[in-house]
C-alpha cells in the first residue's frame, strides 16, 4: 500500500540557544541580554575576555557576542584563542564596536575569525536576524557533521553484516591461488631439473624431460597462471570495494552509472544474500552525470542488507521460497534503482516511521534503525525520492529515483526536510 507523508530526517533541537556576551560595559551586556531573552534565547553575560574563555570552555555555548575595546584582554584576542581550539573552529562569533566605522578594523575582526562586524547602537531587529541566521547556519553544519558520522558508522555496520560472505569471497579465490602456486613451484622444479639435466648431456635432459613429462608440465603453466591471474584481480577488486566503503568522507562528484555501482556492492554481498534467498539482477544502465560513488554504494549496500534481514525473519521458510530482485534502469531524465525482497513486509500503521533515525522494526541486535535515514539524506541531497511499496507477510519494494543530472538538485534541509519518500 502506498501514501505519501513528510518527515524530519534529524529532529530539531529542544535545548534554548545559549548566547554569551562579553562586553566590560555593563549597560551593554544588560541591554543586549535582554534583547536576546525577548527573543527566545539564554543569554550569558561575562564582562572581560578571560571570562569569557572560561566560560566557553564550561561548554554549551551556541554563540558569542564580543566586544572589539576591553581592557586587559580586548575582543579580537578572545577570538583568535577561540579559533586556535580546534572543536571551537566554527563556534559564531558577533563582534560589536562603539568605534566609527573603520574599514581596517573590520578586517581586522574579520581576520581573527568573527562572522560579523557591527557597530554600536545596534538595533534589537538587526541583532536578533544575525544571531537568528549564524545560530541557523551553525546548526546546520552540526547537522550535516552528525549525519556524516552517523552515516559512516551505518556503513561500516553494514559491512559487518555481511561480513562472513566477504571473507568466503577472498577466502575462495585465494585458496586456489595457494594452491596454484604450489603447483606452479613443483613445475618450476621439473624444469630446473630438466635443464641443468641439459647441460650435462642433450641425452640425459632428453631422458628426464620424457620421464617429467614436461610437455604437459608446459601446456599445465599458462592456464596455471591464467587461473592465478584472476584469483588476484578478484581479491584486488573485493579490497578495492571495501576500502570505498570504509573511507569517512568520499565526496568526489564524479559521472556514475547505478548499474556499475550495484555490480560493485553485490561484488561484497552477493554471497551472503543467496544463502536466504534467490538473488535475481537486472541491471540496465543507468548514468547519473554528478552523484558521489561513495554514497550510493552504502545506499545498495544499506537496502540489499534491509532486504536480507527482511527474509531472515521469514525463518521458518526455506531459502529457496525467497526472492531479492534488484534492478536499475533509465526512465527519460530519471536514473531508477528498485530492491524487492519476499519478506516480512512492514505493518501499515508503523510505515511513516520508516525513515526516522533509530527507528527498526527489527529485533534488538540486528538493525541499528539509521541504514534507510542515511538512505533519505543521500537520496535527497541528490534531488530523488524513495518510494516504498510493502504487504505485511508478503514483502517489500523499494525504489530511488534520481535525476540523471543532480548538479541543480536543492541542497538537503535537515531539521523539518521536504518530502523525499513515499510510502
Amino acid at each position: 500500500m502506498k501514501g505519501r507523508y513528510d518527515f524530519p530526517l534529524v529532529s530539531p533541537p529542544t535545548r534554548q540557544a545559549r548566547v554569551l556576551v562579553v562586553d566590560d560595559d555593563r549597560a551593554i551586556l544588560g541591554l543586549i541580554s535582554q534583547y536576546l531573552a525577548h527573543e527566545g534565547y539564554e543569554a550569558v553575560a561575562v564582562d572581560s575576555g578571560p571570562a569569557a574563555l572560561a566560560r566557553i570552555d564550561e561548554g554549551g555555548i551556541d554563540l558569542v557576542i564580543l566586544d572589539v575595546r576591553m581592557p586587559g584582554m580586548d575582543g579580537l584576542e578572545v577570538c583568535r584563542r577561540i579559533r586556535a581550539q580546534g572543536h571551537l573552529s566554527r563556534l559564531p562569533v558577533i563582534f560589536l564596536t562603539a568605534d566609527q566605522h573603520d574599514e581596517l578594523k573590520e578586517a581586522l575582526s574579520l581576520e581573527a575569525g568573527g562572522n560579523e562586524y557591527l557597530l554600536k547602537p545596534i538595533s534589537r531587529r538587526v541583532l536578533a536576524l544575525r544571531v537568528r541566521n549564524l545560530l541557523k547556519l551553525a546548526n546546520a553544519d552540526r547537522e550535516h557533521q552528525l549525519m556524516a558520522q552517523v552515516a559512516h558508522a551505518e556503513k561500516l555496520a553494514g559491512i559487518g553484516q555481511v561480513a562472513a560472505g566477504v571473507a568466503h569471497e577472498i577466502n575462495n579465490p585465494l585458496s586456489f591461488i595457494l594452491s596454484n602456486v604450489a603447483s606452479l613451484r613443483g613445475y618450476f622444479a621439473d624444469v630446473k631439473s630438466v635443464l641443468e639435466a641439459y647441460h650435462q648431456s642433450p641425452e640425459a635432459g632428453r631422458a628426464l624431460e620424457s620421464e617429467l613429462r614436461i610437455d604437459g608440465v608446459l601446456a599445465d603453466i599458462e592456464p596455471l597462471l591464467e587461473e592465478t591471474m584472476q584469483g588476484g584481480e578478484r581479491v584486488r577488486r573485493i579490497v578495492q570495494e571495501l576500502k570505498t566503503f570504509s573511507r569517512g568522507e568520499d565526496e568526489t562528484i564524479e559521472e556514475v552509472d547505478l548499474a556499475d555501482v550495484v555490480r560493485s556492492t553485490l561484488l561484497l554481498t552477493e554471497r551472503e544474500l543467496t544463502a536466504y534467498a534467490r538473488l535475481v539482477k537486472d541491471l540496465a544502465p543507468a548514468q547519473l552525470e554528478h552523484a558521489s560513488r561513495s554514497r550510493l554504494h552504502q545506499v545498495v549496500l544499506n537496502l540489499v542488507v534491509n532486504a536480507m534481514q527482511a527474509v531472515q525473519a521469514r525463518t521458518l521458510q526455506p531459502p529457496a521460497r525467497h526472492t531479492i530482485t534488484v534492478c536499475t534502469r533509465t526512465e527519460g531524465h530519471t536514473a531508477v534503482l528498485s530492491i524487492s525482497d519476499t519478506g516480512v513486509g512492514v505493518p501499515e500503521s508503523l510505515r511513516h516511521r520508516l525513515f526516522q533515525p533509530f527507528f527498526t522494526t527489527k529485533p534488538v541486535g540486528v538493525g541499528t534503525g539509521l541504514g534507510l535515514a542515511v538512505c533519505a539524506l543521500v537520496v535527497q541531497r541528490l534531488g530523488g525520492t524513495i518510494d516504498v511499496d510493502s504487504t505485511e507477510g508478503e514483502g517489500t519494494t523499494f525504489t530511488l529515483r534520481l535525476p540523471v543530472d543532480a548538479r541543480h538538485a536543492p541542497e538537503a534541509q535537515l531539521p523539518g526536510a521536504a518530502p523525499v519518500a513515499r510510502a
